[in-house]
């Protein structure tokens, strides 16, 4: 008798817990570390098992099987012949792109032009950001009329982070159709409410925060996690932020992200293609949290962003690159406990470090 997990659930050991989850429903559990052992163990036989257990240890291993049957989670079989004939697909499939994401921090609409856009399709990105900082509505509005031009392209998503005005709710949803036939996500901050609508291919997150550019990206919590099969997938292989990642910060710098400190020239003088053959631009595309430090200890590792923009600086390895634990980041995996990572007196130093 065997316990065969269906393929979309994932589990992850950490120092003192574990975690399964289906990346399918988004079922997350924290699990004991003894039962990520017997779980990891898919050719257990726990026919043979039962018989070795006392009564007490029986009853705990019939409260994990019924877990999994009972959360859909996985099934019993009977025969190890019948275990043998399932195969996985738990392997990353690689883009044919060379790059993926694009991040695009402005402030004029000037830089957001004709070539800058025809380049951006040459790379075949997949899935565009667009930052607005400090701009006026009309030059938001112009830009994001500007959009259309992406409607032959490779392009699946692009998500505009602007700060709430009624009147710019009000010219998206008047011109819609007119503004891009791509999947939309405007995340409009700095709003009196919180809200959430939809409107055909539209969405639009209202949010209270304010969201500080670049200085607010690289926050680690429970609401950020990402528990989709393919990122989980891709972040045991690859670094779970920038891999496969472009940016072009408020100066115009191109960056693996517009925190980061490096830069590969600037769009003025230099092209997205150009900036990519750089021999240092993909040093950090292949850092994983197996890698990190802390992180390698952290259950939720596989399902958590990482930042090298902001980090503890504390370890670098013997190739120089940061691996220390994200700033940002308030989870001790030693002892199971989120707290507020700002007001920790060791990080203080990085805090100063950094003007956070």
């Amino acid at each position: 008798m065997f316990l065969k997990l269906f393929d979309s659930v994932k589990i992850t050991k950490g120092a003192k817990n574990s975690i399964i989850l289906d990346t399918n429903s988004g079922f997350l559990k924290l699990i004991p570390n003894a039962f990520y052992d017997l779980l990891s163990n898919e050719y257990q036989n726990y026919a043979v098992l039962k018989k070795q257990l006392d009564s007490n240890s029986l009853e705990t291993l019939e409260e994990y099987i019924n877990f999994i049957i009972n959360n859909n989670l996985g099934f019993m079989i009977n025969s190890k012949k019948e275990l043998l004939s399932f195969r996985s697909t738990s392997h990353f499939n690689e883009t044919p792109s060379f790059v993926d994401y694009l991040i695009l921090d402005i402030n004029s609409s000037y830089i957001f032009n004709d070539d800058l856009i025809r380049q951006i399709c040459n790379l075949k990105i997949k899935y565009l950001q667009i930052r607005f900082l400090n701009m006026d509505l009309n030059e938001v509005m112009e830009t994001i009329s500007n959009i259309y031009k992406f409607n032959e392209s490779n392009i699946n998503e692009i998500s505009i982070v602007v700060k709430y005005d009624t009147n710019l709710l009000l010219f998206i949803k008047e011109n819609h159709f007119e503004i891009s036939n791509k999947f939309l996500h405007f995340i409009l901050h700095s709003s009196d409410k919180r809200d959430f609508q939809t409107l055909h291919h539209v969405y639009f997150t209202i949010i209270t925060n304010n969201i500080k550019i670049p200085l607010g990206c690289g926050l680690i919590d429970l609401k950020n996690i990402n528990l989709n099969r393919n990122f989980y997938l891709e972040s045991k292989q690859h670094n779970s932020c920038l891999h496969k990642k472009i940016s072009i910060d408020i100066e115009g710098n191109i960056k693996n992200c517009p925190s980061m400190p490096q830069n590969f020239g600037n769009i003025e003088d230099t092209t997205l293609e150009e900036a990519l053959q750089h021999p240092e631009f993909k040093k950090y595309w292949n850092l994983t949290k197996d890698s990190t430090e802390v992180c390698k200890d952290c259950e939720f590792r596989y399902i958590c962003t990482d930042c090298r923009a902001y980090t503890e600086q504390t370890h670098t390895n013997n190739e120089g690159l940061d691996i220390s634990k994200p700033l940002k980041c308030g989870y001790n995996p030693y002892t199971g406990e989120w707290e507020e990572w700002s007001t920790n007196p060791l990080k203080q130093k990085a805090i100063k470090y950094y003007g956070l």
